[in-house]
């Protein structure tokens, strides 16, 4: 009754104080569920990049939970609490399964013990990526509280549509990458900052920061620049706001307190210590080059500080902007733009906030990656998505030109709309999609099949054909025409992965001898891998037709507004089948032979 008697006085006074923030949530929870099952079933596959597989929850709360005490054990990839989360979602239906016979005993590994492991799996992933939805349809609702007592209900409810609609997290939100997870906490902790700069000063709003700030940072240490740009601002607020020293240095240690038993559970520090500082160890590269590569395989490409020269920093710099219009789209860069520059009219204390924490963010944590992908500039695209929703209230306001300034806004609306909503339409329309039922028709004819890539790239492949991952050593020429299967399947996404073999250590290893080339530098030059000069040529001389095989189909849906996409959505699907007639050409002949026998050959899709 305690919590009841708020919510009705509050509907009473105020019902849209209700009423708005539950529409928000609901549109975006609609959004975000209208391709959950995308590429499901797949057993304990993922089409995302770096998702969290089904099992993955499991096997790390057993090794950090399960397993004797301070055994050392880390996740190379992230921290442990979001499948700590994952697995107490897991925890009813893997409980209703052992109930009635779908598991009879856990194994480490595949089936793990299911009786249906396809199934099984598949209703795991379903868990984790509603997760993921609910937790995107929050972050909506907390784009819209941190905006809405400064700026007004339109204001905060544009800038809820602007943020739901970006297109990572469209994306983001129906996957179980851990993305959306730690944004989620991120923002609440975003909220929690706001009630503070505007004046609220109760201890409950610095004790939500501390521990929003560990929940985001055990889900992904990525977001620890955001999270230090916070105490920046709001000190420097309080200071210049002339707020009494006291009122905020208590504050802080409550923030601090919470902060610091917060990361002890969330990371089971006070079970396995020594795997919580091994990872410490491992993010900031410290930790012995033995003991790390004992759990990881490879080095993060991440150069932490140091002077790169400004030449450098500007090409990061650029990069970086690239990245982050495409995840929103020049609309809302330009709406972004007139917003910040009402927001510093208005609030400018709220903008500060907002301000320190995207350049510390950028500073700390986006300066750092070598490798820019779109989804490390999220915090900073739900940034200008913020900013771009006070804009397009501004359209709105009463006054001069009003119904044309209606209109330009209903026009962005649209746009922003079709920006987000393409997302669900590529993943509903997924080439791998097509691709699987022409596999399926040809697996009598064509039973053969070569793939060189990560699964999570590539169609799944029906019952009936034979399926050959080739390693990485033998994607050669020669070695492919003593082969000759009847099909190879290549996909646009993770094309590098044919040809490049990632290092151990991308910082002390330098080349790797001859027949091999430099294949991705950083900002600053420095080669961050290499591809093998065989697998390149194999490659070019495959799709060029030139190895006596002809594509037979492709398969890739059309966005409606062109953008660099994600790295897993909507990949173009290729497949080569080998000529009927063809002859095999002799891996040690001219060139001008080769040439020779591929123009005989028929050619088609």
């Amino acid at each position: 009754m305690r919590l009841a008697d708020p919510l009705r006085e509050r509907w009473q006074r105020d019902p849209l104080s209700i009423v708005v923030p539950a529409v928000v949530f609901a549109f975006a929870l609609f959004v975000y569920t209208r391709a959950l099952g995308w590429g499901l079933p797949a057993g304990d596959e993922t089409w995302a990049a770096d998702a969290l597989k089904p099992s993955a929850p499991i096997s790390v709360a057993w090794h950090e939970l399960a397993s004797r005490p301070n055994n050392g054990w880390f996740w190379f990839k992230y921290p442990p609490l979001h499948a700590f989360l994952l697995c107490a979602l897991y925890l009813p239906y893997l409980a209703w399964l052992t109930a009635v016979g779908g598991i009879m005993h856990f194994q480490s590994e595949y089936p793990f013990g299911m009786r249906d492991p396809i199934s099984s799996l598949s209703t795991l992933a379903l868990i984790g990526r509603a997760a993921s939805a609910v937790m995107g349809a929050g972050c909506a609702v907390l784009i819209y509280a941190s905006v809405v007592r400064s700026f007004g209900r339109a204001a905060a409810a544009c800038a809820a549509f602007a943020a739901t609609m970006a297109y990572p997290m469209v994306f983001y939100s129906q996957t179980t990458n851990v993305e959306v997870p730690y944004i989620f906490w991120m923002l609440l902790a975003l909220v929690a900052a706001v009630r503070i700069v505007e004046g609220d000063a109760q201890r409950r709003w610095w004790m939500l920061l501390g521990i929003a700030g560990a929940c985001s940072v055990s889900t992904k240490e990525l977001v620890a620049g955001f999270l230090a740009g916070l105490p920046v601002a709001i000190i420097a607020v309080s200071i210049a706001g002339r707020r009494p020293v006291m009122t905020w240095l208590r504050g802080g240690v409550v923030a601090a307190a919470a902060f610091a038993a917060t990361m002890v559970i969330a990371n089971a520090v006070f079970w396995n210590p020594l795997g919580f500082w091994r990872r410490i160890g491992f993010l900031t590269q410290t930790l012995p080059r033995d003991i790390a590569l004992q759990y990881a395989p490879y080095y993060f490409p991440i150069e932490l500080g140091g002077n790169r020269g400004a030449a450098v920093e500007l090409a990061q710099l650029s990069t970086a902007w690239t990245r982050l219009v495409a995840s929103v789209g020049w609309p809302v860069v330009a709406l972004a733009i007139a917003g910040l520059v009402l927001a510093i009219r208005r609030r400018p204390a709220w903008t500060s906030l907002l301000l320190a924490a995207a350049a510390a963010y950028y500073v700390v944590s986006v300066r750092a990656m070598l490798s820019m992908s779109i989804r490390y500039l999220m915090p900073l695209a739900l940034i200008l998505a913020t900013m771009a929703g006070i804009a397009l209230a501004e359209l709105l306001r009463p006054g001069r030109l009003r119904p044309l300034r209606a209109a330009v806004a209903a026009g962005l609306a649209m746009w922003i709309f079709a920006y987000g909503w393409d997302v669900d339409r590529m993943l509903a329309g997924d080439g791998r999609y097509a691709a699987e039922h022409w596999l399926a028709e040809a697996a009598s004819a064509h039973p053969d099949v070569e793939i060189y890539q990560n699964r999570a790239y590539l169609p799944r492949f029906p019952e009936g054909l034979a399926v050959h991952e080739i390693d990485y050593d033998q994607r050669g020429i020669d070695q492919f025409t003593a082969r000759r299967p009847d099909l190879v399947v290549v996909s646009s996404s993770g094309l590098s992965g044919i040809t490049v073999r990632y290092k151990q250590d991308w910082q002390d290893d330098g080349g790797t001898g001859e027949g091999y080339s430099p294949a991705q530098t950083s900002a600053g030059g420095q080669v961050m891998n290499y591809s093998r000069d065989a697998n390149s040529d194999f490659l070019r001389r495959l799709t060029a037709g030139e190895l006596g095989y002809e594509e037979a189909a492709r398969f890739v849906v059309d966005p409606w507004i062109p953008r660099p996409l994600i790295q897993s959505l909507n990949p173009e699907i290729a497949i080569y089948r080998r000529r009927v007639a063809s002859v095999a050409p002799d891996a040690n002949a001219a060139a001008s032979s080769a040439a020779q026998a591929a123009s005989a050959a028929p050619t088609g899709n």
